[in-house]
């Protein structure tokens, strides 16, 4: 073979060889690459998951320092005016994010809900910017739920009157709100049924494995 022809095998094996590890070469950086981005995320997911969750507990602290206090202020302004359009235990149903089904006294609301709009309007406006966080998944509801939702969902019953009437009179819809209501308050029932629910599986499970055997068959 010629000197010519010895220098292009040679120099085909490096290519080969070359080539062989660039392609090595890739799959690894395409393999740390992937290990990289897969490590962000976890990271990212991680960082938002604890902004949630502190966000989530200063609007707790927003709750108990703000919103309670307008909402005591808002009860005293109408005992001192003595009115009665939240007398009545409230009946309603929430459906489709609307107020349907209810027992409101239309003709009272409208005589009695402007003389104590101010400090109405400024509790349930508290009320809003607390329940918007959480129904718009900035933080944590479930968080909120452990520490307010019992709270909340009491005051916002009790008002519900005044937030029909808010709608009504097209002053305000307060979507968070209801729509935070909503979902806490279903919780609520909830796990307050859950223990009678077990107690009926435990009943029925129990009934359900009691038998008496033919003579002669028992075990």
């Amino acid at each position: 073979m010629t000197l010519l022809g010895n220098w292009f095998c040679y120099a085909r094996q490096v290519l080969e060889l070359l080539y062989y590890f660039s392609g090595v070469a890739i799959a690894v950086a395409a393999f740390w690459g992937l290990r990289q981005l897969t490590i962000s995320k976890q990271i990212a997911k991680m960082n938002a998951k604890r902004e949630a969750f502190k966000l989530a507990a200063d609007e707790c602290r927003y709750y108990a320092k703000e919103v309670v206090p307008l909402m005591t202020r808002c009860a005293s302004e109408y005992n001192r005016l003595g009115l009665t359009f939240l007398s009545i235990p409230p009946q309603f149903t929430i459906e489709n994010g609307e107020i349907v089904k209810h027992n409101f006294d239309v003709k009272l609301l409208d005589a009695e809900v402007p003389r104590i709009l101010e400090p109405l309007v400024t509790y349930l406006n508290a009320g809003e910017a607390f329940a918007i966080f959480f129904t718009s998944g900035v933080a944590d509801e479930d968080i909120a739920f452990q520490e307010t939702a019992l709270s909340f969902c009491k005051a916002t019953i009790f008002y519900m009157p005044a937030y029909f009437q808010m709608r009504r009179t097209n002053a305000a819809r307060f979507e968070s709100s209801i729509k935070l209501f909503d979902l806490w308050n279903k919780r609520l029932i909830a796990k307050a049924m859950s223990p009678a629910i077990k107690s009926m599986e435990d009943f029925l499970k129990a009934v359900s494995n009691e038998k008496i055997k033919p003579i002669g068959t028992e075990d």
